[in-house]
């Protein structure tokens, strides 16, 4: 039984690896994301085959005890292996997971999200056109590109799609400078799928300067950081974590129950596109699980 509680731990460890680090990369995967959502069910479904092992070792240990088996032998019950691994792979592991919960948060949201899966399941894609005419004034949006103000426009296009060339007119374009009859500028539209409009590449989503230059890399620094000092202080109580490791219900129930939150928190980031105020909510809450989780079996043990 210590060997399929060994087992099945190491590839819950290993699995939920796979599952944050694919969450912390900037893979432009927009919801459904179904590589992470099978990682993460796969990680559950480790977790509860650890569970039941070591329910089943913790019934036998019990029985063995009653039996007095190694009261007769005069044979202690072998203690824990050492942790030392452990410490610093459930260290920078549960960092790891409150990074990949985070990071759910940085894409596009709300109705433009569902529109931007929706263009790139059509095989969407960015083009240059060339601006037909200008409806109305171009508005100034009070921001700057470069030292160059900023104008929100409304635009028509000619639009080369598979069906045959069409004149769409496009609104709220954004362009460095008065845009002007002749000028390019880069739109976002699926060849095949006339019906799903056009409009302009976004600038919010995981790739935009906010995302790719701010977000994610604050995210990533601080993350790791947390994880080294995480890991370092693990390590220091390694005897903890040692005894830790043998299950205890009182100890990983709660604990494990707190982890599923957590996954039922992401959950609707990787499925769809929650408004942005609710994303981050879903999105800090998930990543908080992790810590309380530790916090619960660091008081318990």
């Amino acid at each position: 039984m210590r060997t399929a509680t060994r087992l099945t731990g190491w590839a819950t460890l290993l699995v939920g690896y796979a599952t944050v680090l694919l969450g912390v990369v900037p893979f432009r995967e927009l919801p459904p994301k179904r590589h992470q959502l099978l990682l993460l069910a796969a990680t559950a479904a480790c977790g509860a085959c650890w569970l039941l092992a070591s329910l089943l070792a913790r019934a036998g240990r019990q029985a063995a005890l009653r039996r007095k088996v190694w009261r007769k032998r005069y044979e202690p019950w072998p203690e824990p292996r050492p942790a030392r691994l452990l410490s610093w792979v459930l260290g920078f592991g549960i960092a790891l997971t409150s990074m990949a919960a985070l990071c759910q948060g940085v894409g596009p949201d709300g109705a433009e999200g569902q529109w931007l899966a929706r263009a790139d399941r059509a095989g969407g894609s960015t083009y240059e056109l060339r601006i037909q005419k200008i409806l109305g004034e171009p508005r100034p949006t009070d921001e700057k590109i470069t030292g160059d103000d900023e104008y929100a426009s409304t635009i028509v296009v000619t639009v080369p799609f598979t069906s045959g060339p069409q004149q769409v007119t496009v609104d709220a374009v954004h362009t460095r400078g008065k845009p002007e009859a002749g000028r390019t500028v880069e739109l976002l539209y699926a060849p095949d799928r006339p019906d799903l409009g056009v409009r302009q590449a976004p600038d919010n989503d995981i790739g935009s300067f906010a995302g790719r230059v701010i977000a994610l890399p604050t995210i990533w620094i601080l993350g790791l950081a947390a994880g080294f000092v995480t890991s370092v202080a693990l390590y220091r109580r390694e005897a903890g974590v040692r005894y830790a490791r043998r299950f205890e219900p009182w100890v990983h129930l709660p604990a494990a129950a707190l982890l599923l939150c957590g996954a039922g928190l992401v959950t609707p980031l990787l499925i769809g596109f929650p408004a942005t105020g609710t994303g981050w909510c879903l999105a800090a809450g998930a990543a908080a699980t992790p810590w309380l989780a530790l916090t619960w079996v660091v008081k318990t043990t």
